[in-house]
């Protein structure tokens, strides 16, 4: 990585063969441990299990089928980890075994979320109203404290923080019994707007040095 910063060519540095000694290099570097292995899978699917729970919430309600939940979830940290194992075998592959996990995570969902529709429902269980307004409205207030801090001063970076922020508000704001009328068919377009123009304002006003440092 330091050859390449300073522009020298992987076959200028390792020789006619880099790959086979760039094999041979990955395989002497210090690997992650099991209990880092557990720690990262079991983190994946905590992910896994509350988006596609919340997901539930936002559509059917508070009865949600936790067995089903927990069972599709597991799913998540073994393609993951199968991923950074496959990936992590080649030093000269371009993408990095965190770019690489951190991308099939958002992959995975996108297949996951659907087929907890499909999936047979069991381990049901309501969910109290308030622990979805505490964690529903906890979320959009940190995603959007997120956005500020980061200080990216990008529309379109604050409209993707914004859609988070709003798809955990809403069921939280629902559980407040849904708004009559016009003010109900308002509520999401109302939220996102708001969320963006909170976000851009509030990284305007934030002084520099709170903001994330700029990395080149």
């Amino acid at each position: 990585m330091q050859a390449q910063a300073d522009g020298i060519d992987a076959v200028d540095y390792f020789g006619q063969d880099p790959k086979t000694i760039g094999d041979q290099l990955v395989k002497n570097l210090p690997h992650w441990k099991r209990k880092s292995w557990v720690l990262y899978a079991t983190v994946a699917w905590l992910l896994s299990f509350f988006f596609i729970t919340w997901r539930h919430i936002s559509l059917h309600g508070r009865l949600v089928p936790l067995g089903s939940a927990a069972v599709l979830a597991a799913a998540l940290p073994i393609l993951v980890l199968a991923a950074m194992e496959m990936f992590r075998r080649g030093v000269f592959h371009r993408r990095k075994v965190r770019d690489a996990s951190i991308v099939l995570i958002v992959v995975v969902q996108l297949v996951l979320q659907p087929l907890s529709d499909l999936m047979p429902k069991f381990g049901r269980v309501w969910v109290p109203k308030p622990l979805i307004i505490v964690v529903g409205l906890g979320l959009m207030v940190l995603l959007l404290g997120l956005g500020m801090w980061m200080g990216m001063h990008s529309w379109f970076i604050a409209g993707m923080i914004a859609i988070f922020a709003t798809l955990f508000a809403v069921p939280a704001i629902d559980m407040l019994d849904k708004l009559p009328g016009l003010s109900g068919q308002l509520l999401i377009p109302g939220l996102f707007v708001g969320n963006i123009l909170l976000i851009r304002i509030g990284e305007t006003l934030l002084p520099n040095k709170w903001q994330a440092p700029e990395t080149k």
